[in-house]
């Protein structure tokens, strides 16, 4: 009895311990993270959560033997589907693969992998993706979150990020929808969601027995600007996921990747230089790898530079414009990869900024 009581006790200070993400300190203009090294550790900033509700991160997921973070290795974590649609593994591989928790997964981006390897295959794909397997109790549905804590957003404005959002079996038919949302402070009581109209994406559900990798963009405007405590971001499924399509009811393993932070900064940065207010440089439409389409305005008619960057700063496209009071700009054959980008249009005494996602 007094082995089980000073057990508990030692899980118990180990939940503290471990009941928050260790904040991410930004620097320059953007942040980007693609989870390929989570076998030796989640980054910096993220945590997976259980029982996360609208007034609450939740609990933090740990490891139930030895209370503390769950450790995320190189095993294979994954998604696996017989040619047929069948789950037929048994043993370990199985067990890593369909028992709840947030795993490691080989990501379902750029060709990295397919809903039929099996585990050695799985295990070999270098490309991964921060996942979670839901289950009916214990917090997992609802209540699981993907979290990213930045320490500040001190000098710090506009922020968008990008992500994709992954459905990664392709045998389980109950669907699980997701919601962007933000809270402040050490223990947020309050996390708001992004409306919607901020959101970019084709879906926001995984599972549904697809096998998914969807772009999403989210405008966060003013809403995280200048914030001297820390700043939270959250992927989160706070409702119930639903069957319609019939079979097992087995829930789904859902994952996120290659998650994007753009935001100016008032003293680096592509965004430090001063820009007018009487010049303002939009995106038309939705930009694709080879076209971007822009709407501009200014008062100081004449020469300026319009330059495209990529989120680490790079210059991958610059020229020329003879700008009259308004108008729109058209630059095609840019043969972009899917992400965010950043057009600068710029006379030397003032400038705009628009930024691009490209999907």
């Amino acid at each position: 009895m007094k082995k089980t009581l000073l057990l508990a006790s030692l899980l118990a200070g180990a939940c503290t311990t471990f009941a928050q993400v260790s904040p991410y300190t930004l620097t320059g203009t953007s942040y980007s993270q693609n989870f390929d090294g989570i076998g030796s550790g989640l980054p910096t900033g993220w945590a997976g959560y259980i029982s996360a509700t609208s007034s609450s991160y939740g609990n933090f997921y740990i490891d139930s033997i030895s209370g503390a973070p769950v450790p995320f290795g190189s095993t294979s974590y994954g998604r696996y589907a017989d040619s047929a649609g069948n789950d037929t593994l048994s043993g370990m591989c199985a067990s890593d693969i369909f028992g709840a928790g947030f795993k490691n997964c080989p990501s379902n981006d750029a060709g990295a992998g397919t809903n039929a390897m099996n585990c050695g295959a799985e295990q070999a794909v270098t490309n991964r993706a921060f996942a979670v397997r839901q289950k009916s109790s214990g917090g997992y549905d609802p209540g699981v979150a993907f979290v990213f804590c930045a320490a500040n957003t001190t000098g710090l404005s506009n922020f968008m990020a990008t992500f994709n959002l992954e459905s990664l079996d392709q045998t389980s038919p109950r669907v699980t929808t997701w919601a962007v949302d933000y809270g402040f402070g050490t223990s947020p009581s309050v996390f708001t969601p992004v409306p919607s109209a901020s959101v970019t994406a084709t879906s926001m559900s995984t599972g549904g027995y697809t096998f998914t990798n969807v772009p999403v963009t989210v405008n966060f405007g003013n809403l995280l600007d200048n914030q001297s405590q820390n700043v939270w971001i959250r992927i989160a499924a706070l409702t119930g996921s639903t069957n319609t399509l019939g079979g097992s009811g087995k829930r789904t393993t859902s994952g996120i990747d290659d998650f994007h932070l753009m935001y100016s900064n008032s003293t680096t940065g592509v965004t430090n230089m001063p820009t007018a207010p009487t010049t303002s440089l939009v995106a038309l439409g939705q930009a694709t790898t080879d076209k971007i389409s822009l709407s501009y305005n200014v008062t100081d008619a004449g020469a300026y530079t319009l330059t495209i960057y990529d989120i680490a700063g790079r210059i991958l496209h610059s020229e020329t414009v003879n700008a009259q009071n308004g108008g729109t700009i058209t630059i095609n054959s840019l043969h972009l990869a899917p992400g965010m980008y950043v057009a600068k249009m710029n006379n030397g005494n003032s400038s705009a900024i628009a930024r691009i996602a490209v999907q």
